[in-house]
């Protein structure tokens, strides 16, 4: 059976980048391993005091050593993950809604633009005295914080795509009798969807810092306030293990989000 051929032009179809005959995934995995063995052998050199780094196999053993330990993985690693799930999801589901919006209604685009453009500029963790106040310690303030920190670059992004729908597909979609509902989903996604994919990946990234952080100075437990403990208490080994953690669970749920969304990116297909 003949396979099916792309509808898009291999002109406009990007191309894996290819460096010495690797592919780009190829690199970054070679750069990662000798970053990891630079550090590694650095750390045993005794050029560094164990207190600013240890070696890269204790931090990954301490990791794997708390793995088995249920309280940090139900009360610090887990709670960390659905606050970050959970505040991801919120601002791309607004994100996109009030972008969407923006692009079809001029006074609310001239309405909400100006917040856009402050909160970019606005330092959004000086707002955490006043979500104390209003909400207390746990996980609301955190949650509003990071949906607040992270929904303005799925705004920008999601409002740049929609508005680069060409104007003649507008306007045979309105002489076609098309609905709004059919112009969202056969003309405005489509052509907004590479912008929205960009805004969610930063929004994804900017979810993860903005919850770890606000751990840092709210919560009294979850990945940021174990990390911020063994630094104040000088448990380097704990500290680190932490930042593995972190970096791990970063990667994998950028890695994760651009499998999903890829899939659903036209210029891929």
């Amino acid at each position: 059976m003949k396979a099916r051929s792309s509808v898009v032009p291999s002109y406009v179809r990007p191309t894996p980048r290819r460096v010495a005959g690797l592919p780009s995934p190829a690199w970054t995995v070679v750069l990662v391993a000798g970053l990891v063995v630079a550090i590694e052998l650095y750390a045993r050199s005794g050029a560094v005091s164990r207190l600013d780094l240890i070696p890269v196999s204790e931090m990954v053993s301490r990791s794997v050593e708390l793995l088995g330990d249920r309280d940090f993985v139900v009360g610090a690693l887990l709670r960390s993950v659905l606050l970050i799930c959970a505040s991801f999801t919120a601002s791309a589901v607004a994100g996109v809604a009030v972008a969407y919006v923006m692009a079809r209604s001029r006074w609310v685009h001239r309405a909400v633009k100006p917040y856009v453009n402050v909160f970019y500029a606005l330092p959004i963790f000086a707002l955490y005295p006043v979500m104390v106040v209003m909400f207390g310690t746990g996980v609301v303030p955190i949650i509003l914080l990071a949906t607040l920190f992270s929904v303005v670059i799925v705004i920008s992004n999601a409002l740049v795509g929609f508005e680069s729908a060409p104007p003649i597909v507008t306007k045979l979609a309105l002489s076609l009798e098309m609905s709004r509902s059919q112009q969202l989903r056969k003309i405005l996604l489509p052509s907004a969807l590479p912008d929205i994919l960009a805004g969610l990946k930063l929004g994804l990234a900017y979810a993860i810092i903005a919850v770890l952080a606000t751990e840092f100075i709210l919560a009294t437990t979850g990945l940021g306030q174990v990390v911020n403990r063994a630094y104040n208490n000088f448990n380097t080994v704990d500290m680190y293990a932490g930042i593995v953690f972190v970096s791990v669970f970063a990667l994998l749920a950028n890695l994760a989000l651009g499998a999903a969304l890829n899939a659903f990116d036209w210029r891929r297909r």
